[in-house]
């Protein structure tokens, strides 16, 4: 193709940005984006997706050759000053052909559809600013006439912003979700644009690494899977903060929790523990690296840790290696379900007790507010037990789920009009 023509496909081609996300560092965070970009443009061939980051200076490197721009939705006060300024400007009637003083609001202009890929961020739970710190790019869009499409979310709950809510998301293109509690809050919300699709998380995806990769990432970082069965571990940073409003302090340090109870497990069963961070920052007191050594401190009996950073696909490929996995991160839950890998998950919204609802599975959910170490070290028992029959449920219920991840694609896809133009001035 010469350079004209080139050219040409690049003017028709289809055209996304990708909102919402949070940073690479953030593993099922990046995992998701990744599934999304390779994915899409297996689907539809020649589409130019652009990912928009509070932290470009991360993730640029991680994401490439796909593009990364400035995301500035977290700087409240200017991003509402820039939706004010995009809605007086649509109420004249006039219509941009660039905007000069956000290159995210810019790449919206020249998007055909505005995706919202950020997991669980519209919703409440981690309080009202951050809520609405997420709708900032879903308003600038709507503001601007763009199809917004929120992909594969478990939504909700609201309070304060829940108008604001009714009102972006009723005017949604599309909205698939990841689990039925968020049908069920939507359908509440009263929202009247188009029924959410149930889908699954994209993480279902997502391919592991080569095992000759992960062979030699253990071996690197000193692992040895023995005779005895490994469990693996994934922290939270959550179990550091005693003021979130998800953990009641009355029922004890969850971190303590957690410490005497891997250490009963590991001596009562005679099992192997593997600590799995899945997020690595971007500060310090988010980087479970951290959790993980202030756990293994408490601990009589030293569990094995990953100290390094790993891509997605690799962290996946070192669950695999588990027998059973007791997991506060939702992905690297996932990682392990569709590895075949027994999940005791301790969770502290609905997505969780959702996706593993999907599978059958929402019994083996421990909620983290009143969670106690009797409970989890019962919880751990009972898995173990149980992890012939969970794995054939697994086998069984596993397909199915990766064809609904699988229609995320297929629906964005549907509703985009490739090389879409509007009447700019």
């Amino acid at each position: 193709m010469d350079a004209q023509g080139s050219k040409q496909a690049e003017v028709s081609a289809t055209r996304i940005l990708l909102t919402g996300t949070y940073c690479s560092v953030n593993k099922g965070d990046a995992c998701m984006q990744a599934v999304f970009v390779l994915e899409f443009q297996r689907y539809q061939r020649g589409s130019l997706i652009t990912i928009a980051s509070p932290f470009p200076e991360r993730d640029v490197a991680y994401y490439a050759p796909t593009p990364v721009i400035k995301s500035r939705r977290r700087n409240l006060l200017l991003a509402t000053f820039h939706w004010v300024m995009l809605e007086f400007l649509s109420a004249l009637g006039i219509r941009l052909s660039r905007y000069p003083l956000s290159e995210e609001i810019d790449g919206m202009i020249h998007a055909d559809a505005v995706v919202d890929l950020s997991g669980d961020m519209l919703t409440e739970d981690y309080g009202p600013l951050v809520g609405y710190s997420h709708f900032l790019p879903l308003m600038q869009a709507q503001a601007l006439g763009r199809p917004v499409i929120i992909c594969a979310q478990s939504v909700g709950p609201f309070h304060r912003l829940t108008p604001l809510a009714r009102r972006i998301l009723s005017r949604a293109k599309l909205i698939t979700v990841r689990d039925q509690v968020s049908v069920g809050l939507l359908e509440r919300l009263q929202h009247s644009g188009n029924s959410p699709i149930h889908t699954a998380d994209l993480a279902f995806l997502l391919k592991p690494a080569e095992d000759a990769r992960i062979d030699e990432l253990l071996t690197a970082e000193g692992i040895v899977i023995g005779s005895r069965p490994l469990v693996g571990v994934s922290v939270s940073a959550l179990l550091l903060n005693r003021n979130n409003r998800h953990v009641d302090v009355d029922t004890g340090d969850k971190l303590e929790v957690f410490a005497r109870a891997l250490d009963t497990v590991s001596e009562r069963l005679e099992v192997d523990l593997l600590l799995v961070p899945h997020v690595f920052g971007p500060r310090s007191n988010a980087d479970d690296r951290e959790v993980c050594e202030r756990l293994a401190q408490r601990m009589r009996y030293a569990p094995q840790r990953l100290r390094g950073e790993y891509r997605p696909e690799e962290l996946k490929g070192v669950i695999a290696r588990c027998d059973a996995f007791v997991g506060c991160r939702m992905h690297a839950n996932i990682a392990a379900l569709d590895s075949i890998v027994p999940v005791l998950a301790v969770g502290y919204s609905h997505k969780t007790r959702g996706i593993l609802a999907d599978l059958g599975l929402d019994e083996w959910v421990l909620p983290v507010a009143h969670l106690t170490t009797i409970q989890l070290i019962e919880g751990i028992e009972r898995l173990l037990k149980a992890a012939p029959c969970y794995r054939h449920q697994l086998k069984e219920r596993l397909p199915a789920i990766r064809v609904r991840a699988g229609e995320n694609i297929e629906a964005v896809a549907r509703i985009i009009a490739p090389g879409h133009e509007g009447n700019a001035l």
